[in-house]
């Protein structure tokens, strides 16, 4: 009488691979979607400090979602009287308070197609989005030079994050097709270096807001994050409140499983040293 054979387990070597992978795949997706989604903040204004800040009455139309502030000439500081002369026709034109969303390359905001075509009607701009790495003429001027520079560190951190994210990949696809050792070794490495630059981006993105509301600092007139249209009163901008959204969820939670999946790859280089890819999946 043969003796029953009891069904295999996995070996624990395989077990340890398929976790690696699975580990891998969910901090490259979470990174690659944190990084080009463009919900990392969002921008919203307080409706009272907005109309108690404003020396002209605030229109809101779509249900108070969006305020319109028509121009003023008179009026403000020396330096706003000196806007006026240079951005005379920017304030020839109504001012729109709303809603935005922004990621590290654009912000946006926070209506639909038809909200926008509606608001058309009474001179909303149609302009949807305004990209940070190619901004109209009038958010170059007016946007701090300490914001820019920090905006323009965060796109280059996520860029490198990116190009590391993909050479990682092949770099890890090969060294487990050609049982390299060494290949699998630098992948921990990069995704180690990958979740470094990740946190770069996270912290610029949170330091720039930051920075701006614990110096109580505000931008000179003109068009800002959360303005369209005209300019406003440099006061308007106290009124403004951004939240931290998803994407900035994800973007930490992608640093955290690519610090895991880099320790990972590192674990799986030794077991390789001791037992061949071949033998761990026979």
């Amino acid at each position: 009488m043969e003796p029953s054979r009891l069904p295999r387990s996995p070996a624990p070597r395989l077990v340890f691979l398929f976790a690696t992978l699975v580990l891998t795949c969910a901090a490259t997706g979470l990174l690659c979607a944190a990084i080009m989604s463009d919900h990392w903040e969002e921008v919203d204004w307080d409706r009272e400090a907005l109309e108690r800040a404003n020396v002209s009455p605030v229109t809101w139309l779509l249900d108070g979602k969006v305020g319109r502030i028509e121009p003023t000439l008179g009026g403000g500081s020396s330096q706003q009287a000196k806007h006026h002369v240079v951005g005379d026709r920017s304030r020839a034109q109504p001012a729109f308070v709303v809603p935005m969303h922004g990621g590290i390359w654009t912000m946006c905001v926070s209506l639909t197609d038809e909200e926008i075509e509606l608001l058309g009607r009474v001179g909303f701009p149609q302009e949807r989005c305004i990209n940070y790495l190619t901004p109209d003429e009038a958010h170059e001027e007016m946007r701090a030079a300490w914001q820019n520079r920090m905006q323009n560190l965060s796109i280059s951190c996520s860029l490198v994050c990116l190009i590391i994210l993909g050479a990682a990949v092949f770099v890890g696809f090969f060294g487990l097709c050609r049982h390299q050792i060494s290949a699998v070794l630098v992948t921990g490495v990069m995704y180690l270096l990958a979740a470094t630059f990740a946190l770069f981006t996270l912290t610029i993105i949170h330091c720039k807001r930051s920075q701006d509301r614990a110096n109580n600092r505000v931008i000179l007139d003109g068009p800002e994050d959360g303005v369209v249209g005209g300019t406003v009163d440099r006061q308007l901008l106290k009124a403004r409140r951004f939240v931290n959204s998803w994407s900035m969820d994800f973007g930490w939670s992608g640093v955290t499983l690519s610090a895991l999946a880099s320790l990972a790859w590192i674990l799986l280089s030794k077991i390789m040293r001791f037992s061949p890819i071949s033998a761990m999946i026979a």
